[in-house]
């Protein structure tokens, strides 16, 4: 396993990743005005697609204990274990950490080429903290496929759709200090190679909204250099929650809140 970070003033070398003001806002109105748009199953080629707003349509099927057309889940998802808040005016999807691994995910089938950029906000519920050298267990997920590589099945993964050759996580770190960091790939017995990017960190950030872009074709290219990124696929993209570590003197990480991811060109 290898570990890539961000050099300053090689943009080549450097995932996209900003925190503006007016992009925060910018994002915000979105994913709070697209509530009444259907989601869809596919991104046209150089096009936009809304994977999570959340929209009315997945706000209906949360309260049913259901989800909406596209969506699947994957492994033991416990009751409760999803929720739809209002954190300062806007609405997103609650994700609480869990003894049980489960994955939530939408169809894709973009282009990496196409729409290379994933963006989204997330909100950190306190206490936030975490045990040494861990990650939070709820995390963003984007799984991949192209050809030349043997596309395997991950515990997230659901029916002959769900397999493919590479899974991009993004994932909120014990500390800021790894942000922007590329870490893999990682290789599982069978399952499909991974690659791990640090958005965000720390107990200090969390209980505030922060909004993220990450050039998903650049990190591919860091992590898989030998793949033709023209013929590569994102075929789902989803929340994660992995088991939550029991760490002695470690508190409980604090409820993950979603919202606004979108693919874009």
């Amino acid at each position: 396993m290898s570990a890539v970070k961000a050099r300053d003033g090689d943009r080549r070398a450097r995932p996209v990743h900003t925190l503006r003001y007016s992009a925060f806002i910018l994002l915000l109105v979105i994913f709070s005005v697209t509530g009444c748009t259907p989601p869809r199953d596919a991104v046209p080629l150089g096009g936009t697609l809304s994977v999570l707003g959340p929209d009315q349509n997945f706000i209906e099927a949360v309260s049913r204990n259901e989800l909406p057309p596209g969506w699947e889940v994957s492994g033991e998802m416990p009751p409760g274990a999803l929720a739809i808040h209002q954190i300062d005016r806007f609405r997103a999807l609650g994700i609480k950490p869990a003894s049980t691994p489960f994955a939530v995910l939408r169809h894709t089938n973009a282009s990496l080429l196409a729409t290379p950029y994933l963006s989204w906000a997330w909100h950190m519920q306190p206490p936030g903290i975490l045990a040494r050298g861990s990650a939070h267990p709820v995390r963003i997920i984007v799984g991949l496929v192209g050809p030349g590589k043997k596309a395997g099945k991950s515990w997230w993964s659901f029916g002959d759709d769900g397999k493919v050759t590479r899974i991009i996580q993004m994932v909120w770190n014990e500390t800021a200090l790894g942000r922007g960091s590329v870490i893999g790939p990682r290789i599982d017995e069978d399952r499909p190679e991974s690659a791990r990017y640090i958005a965000r960190g720390g107990p200090e950030q969390a209980n505030r909204w922060w909004v993220d872009t990450v050039d998903l074709a650049l990190i591919h290219r860091q992590v898989w250099p030998e793949d033709d990124p023209s013929k590569m696929v994102i075929r789902y993209i989803g929340v994660a929650v992995q088991a939550a570590a029991k760490t002695r003197g470690a508190r409980q990480p604090g409820e993950m809140n979603i919202a606004a991811i979108r693919l874009t060109r």
